[in-house]
């Protein structure tokens, strides 16, 4: 079992979201506290994030100093063209403002892949190493 539960560690993972995009300083990041359950698709994923935005969802907010550790964690992370496709693993749905502009953001296959649909790129976790700080960077954020 991953030593972030599904439940209990949701603001560590929040974290991960900000990674800048395209460069861009991100403002702030909303993770959505319920993902409601069916099969995700990128597409369908990301029409549920803005639907969710919309609706006024209850959102954990991410922003100002904490995102320093979320920089850091991002470096373990590989940047890749995103091609839309099936998200059998997609555990948590976020919205990110940067410089007041929304983004999508989602997080899938525990924290191994993470999704910027708007600008259609996805982040990887390299290797185990990589794995190995991800997780001990996000457990140090929890005792802290």
């Amino acid at each position: 079992m991953s030593i972030l539960s599904r439940h209990g560690l949701i603001f560590p993972l929040v974290l991960l979201l900000a990674r800048p995009v395209s460069a861009q300083r991100i403002d702030s990041i909303h993770v959505f506290k319920q993902l409601p359950a069916e099969r995700y698709t990128s597409a369908s994923a990301n029409a549920m994030a803005w639907a969710l935005f919309r609706k006024g969802a209850a959102f954990t907010n991410v922003k100002d100093d904490r995102m320093a550790t979320a920089t850091e964690a991002m470096k373990s992370y590989t940047p890749l063209r995103h091609n839309f496709r099936p998200l059998p693993g997609l555990q948590y749905l976020a919205m990110g403002f940067s410089g007041g502009r929304p983004f999508t953001m989602g997080v899938a296959d525990d924290l191994d892949l993470i999704i910027n649909f708007t600008a259609r790129t996805e982040y990887r976790i390299s290797g185990m190493t990589d794995r190995i700080k991800v997780r001990a960077l996000l457990a140090k954020m929890v005792v802290e």
